[in-house]
């Protein structure tokens, strides 16, 4: 049931009050004549108007029971009118109109508490994403400190992809240089990347590799010495070498162990 603002115009209770604090104040004064002549002999008159007495009590007791229940009343309606003073301006303070029913005001906390929830799980969703955030973080911080080290781990040149039919030299290409090894490992000689073209020791070695039957050029390529290779490979087919290439994993040393227990 909707609550409405008290606007009724009140009934003043005035009028009423005077008359009857007159009523009460003639039958004061007629009581005090009674008083007086009850000193002598109680006539037929002064009976009758100690009845009457005793009427005009009965009376005035009930005027002032009846006067302080509207009394009540009128101490009900001021309490009343004070709280829904009191709530209006409560409501103006929240920017609500002060006359919104009690059915709307309702309505209106049933909408507030649910945003309230709605948000209260957007918060608890946004910290559940946050360290989601983290954690993916701090996973991606380890995965690069894996990489990394697996980019430094040493690198195992393997011999056993090439065959008995081939005897391989090795070559090794990075984003500098051009590194010519020795199949054990245990000498090595570079070329810088923009001499490769026209750098002698290059082109000689490519002629000795061709004079070998089974001579084949083993490219090892760097991640970033792919441009280094390309260079390398073009002077080895003007020059009709044999060669192959072998992807290096990352930056790590290169360990010829098991080229040297081939060699062997």
């Amino acid at each position: 049931m909707s609550r409405r603002r008290r606007k009724d115009t009140e009934v003043s209770l005035f009028p009423f009050l005077s008359v009857l604090a007159c009523v009460i104040g003639t039958l004061v004064l007629l009581l005090s004549a009674i008083a007086v002549g009850g000193m002598g002999e109680r006539s037929l008159d002064q009976v009758r108007l100690s009845e009457r007495f005793e009427a005009a009590q009965i009376f005035i007791a009930g005027g002032r029971a009846l006067l302080k229940e509207y009394e009540a009343q009128l101490q009900l309606r001021e309490d009343a009118a004070k709280d829904d003073q009191k709530l209006g301006r409560q409501l103006s303070g929240l920017g609500l109109n002060p006359n919104i029913s009690l059915d709307e005001l309702k309505a209106l906390v049933q909408v507030e508490q649910e945003f309230a929830d709605v948000s209260e799980e957007g918060r608890r969703l946004a910290a559940q994403s946050e360290e989601l955030a983290a954690s993916t973080l701090r996973s991606n911080d380890k995965l690069g400190e894996l990489g990394a080290a697996r980019l430094r781990a040493p690198i195992l040149i393997d011999p056993s992809g090439i065959g008995p039919n081939y005897r391989p030299y090795l070559v090794e290409c990075t984003a500098e240089y051009l590194e010519l090894h020795r199949t054990k490992g245990d000498f090595s000689f570079r070329i810088p990347a923009i001499e490769i073209s026209r750098s002698p020791q290059y082109k000689k070695f490519l002629r000795r590799v061709r004079a070998i039957s089974k001579g084949l050029v083993i490219f090892m390529i760097r991640p970033e010495g792919v441009k280094t290779f390309k260079s390398a490979e073009a002077v080895a087919h003007q020059f009709k070498v044999r060669n192959a290439k072998l992807p290096l994993p990352g930056q790590g040393k290169l360990d010829f162990g098991l080229m040297q227990e081939v060699a062997q």
